[in-house]
């Protein structure tokens, strides 16, 4: 992992899907750090001059090859993570 990704100097937005399917709730396996090997959401960071809806689309396309259509955004949180350093 690269200090900037580690320590970033701005804000970072990102978007997660819920995407379900027949009963069904799709779910990536983590390749990388933070999270790895554990099932999530597929998701990422939104890039300059993306919307929400077209970010999280491209998102679950890339991790799974799903296309899927996104609907308005059900929840916002903020997740702030800091370290024995930043605490």
């Amino acid at each position: 992992m690269t200090p900037e990704s580690r320590y970033p100097t701005q804000p970072q937005v990102g978007v997660g899907a819920v995407v379900i399917k027949d009963g069904s709730i799709l779910l990536v396996k983590r390749g990388r750090s933070p999270g790895i090997n554990l099932w999530a959401i597929p998701g990422g960071r939104i890039n300059l001059g993306e919307t929400l809806k077209k970010a999280v689309e491209r998102e679950v396309e890339e991790e799974t090859g799903v296309l899927i259509r996104a609907g308005d955004p059900i929840y916002t949180f903020d997740f702030i993570e800091r370290d024995k350093k930043t605490a």
